[in-house]
């Protein structure tokens, strides 16, 4: 950990605070070289346990909670043990479902559970989505890990990072992918065999083409209200508080890309009211400087995770409720490309994104079959083309969808990775 960031760390948290993250942490990494290998020595391997690994303080959500909801729907997979790994298992005292257990790891204040590194030792099976954080490097001979990952999308490894991915994010028996087109780009991300990544898809896209409500059950559900037509914004990150990245260096003069500032939003948001059109834009969970006056718009609206996770939707059924989608670099256009509906990429950091993150394809916008847009202008012409049904780049998704996807559709996504693996 760098001098500097603990500085930071210092002056933003105070000093009780920022001690007892690092006294966690020094903690947690004694339980990880004490537990870890007694365990993995002296344990007996559960292949009836099943533990669960999202993203740091994400608890519950994207592939992980797809899988598992899968699986716990299912009579014939009453006899596995799952165990959640949570940021704060407290949380979660109201979950009353057999034969699951929450299990702290990876907290706010820097704190794992003895008893993470436990059953991370001793079960059968590891999913996690971005990385396991160590909590299986010491497990019982005969454990399958997975990587679920969190998508495929255009962005490459930061440059100075090539040669130092994480072991924690690399260590796996498995890892899914979209479509034959990242077997290649991920094997060289995670320097591993081919063999390791397999193009069956993600969990998550049951959700979204198989959503458990109609479209204006979800935006009603969400919003408390309906719309005509709606379009989801989900922009990638440029600046994080969270993450040490090579985005941060890119400079943009607004929150979101493609405008200057707030008044060209506000003349979005006219010409949305004059299409009838909803806008939802979904904050990054990393993405921070986010200082846009979110009250002032009548057809934009704004949501995170927190709202999601109250309401009761998962993201990807929101995004189903979608009639098109703006992106970027983020691999939420490759999973929308299954619904077959219009896709726009803002395009407007691309080269600053280029100096800095790099792209996995030689020239990304060879796949990228939607509107390129660079500005306010963009933006417009992609709403009125949303309003009137003008679907510009339907055969250009449909040469690149057996690329970028594994073909054909399957009817159910969480069940061939359980087929797979010989659940």
């Amino acid at each position: 950990m760098r001098l500097d960031f603990i500085q930071e760390q210092f002056k933003k948290k105070g000093f009780w605070n920022t001690f007892r993250y690092y006294f966690c942490r020094a903690m947690s990494k004694a339980a990880l070289k004490l537990v870890g290998p007694y365990v993995a020595k002296h344990g007996k391997l559960h292949r009836n346990y099943i533990v669960f690994k999202n993203r740091t303080m994400q608890d519950m959500t994207d592939n992980a909670r797809a899988f598992y909801e899968y699986l716990i729907q299912n009579e014939k997979y009453k006899d596995y043990r799952i165990i959640w790994m949570v940021s704060d298992k407290r949380k979660f005292r109201n979950y009353k479902y057999k034969n699951v257990k929450f299990v702290t790891a990876e907290s706010k204040n820097g704190w794992t559970s003895p008893l993470a590194y436990y059953y991370g030792a001793v079960s059968g099976f590891f999913f996690y989505t971005n990385n396991s954080a160590y909590l299986n490097l010491h497990h019982c001979p005969g454990q399958v890990t997975v990587n679920l990952w969190h998508g495929c999308g255009y962005k490459d490894v930061p440059r100075e990072k090539h040669e130092s991915t994480g072991a924690s994010m690399m260590h796996f028996d498995y890892a899914l992918v979209p479509g034959k087109a990242f077997v290649e780009t991920k094997s060289r991300y995670w320097k591993c065999p081919k063999e390791k990544v397999l193009p069956l898809g993600y969990p998550r896209y049951d959700w979204m083409l198989r959503p458990s409500m109609s479209s204006q059950e979800i935006i009603r559900k969400l919003l408390g209200m309906t719309a005509d037509k709606m379009i989801i914004w989900m922009p990638t990150f440029r600046n994080s508080e969270v993450l040490d990245s090579a985005e941060s260096r890119i400079q943009l003069p607004f929150p979101l890309p493609g405008l200057r500032n707030e008044e060209e939003l506000k003349q979005l948001d006219r010409t949305l009211g004059r299409l009838d059109i909803l806008l939802i834009i979904k904050k990054h969970p990393v993405q921070t400087d986010w200082n846009i006056q979110e009250e002032d718009f009548r057809n934009i609206r704004y949501v995170d995770q927190k709202l999601l996770d109250k309401k009761g939707i998962q993201l990807y059924e929101l995004i189903s409720a979608s009639d098109g989608l703006i992106s970027d670099y983020s691999s939420v256009a490759v999973d929308y490309m299954l619904l077959n509906r219009p896709l726009a990429f803002v395009l407007t950091d691309m080269q600053q994104y280029k100096e800095t993150r790099g792209f996995v394809f030689e020239k990304p916008e060879e796949y990228m079959p939607g509107e390129k847009v660079y500005d306010l202008k963009g933006l417009e012409t992609f709403a009125e083309h949303i309003a009137s049904g003008e679907d510009l780049y339907r055969q250009e998704r449909a040469r690149l969808l057996p690329i970028m996807q594994q073909m054909p559709v399957k009817e159910n996504y969480a069940e061939a990775l359980a087929e797979y693996l010989k659940l």
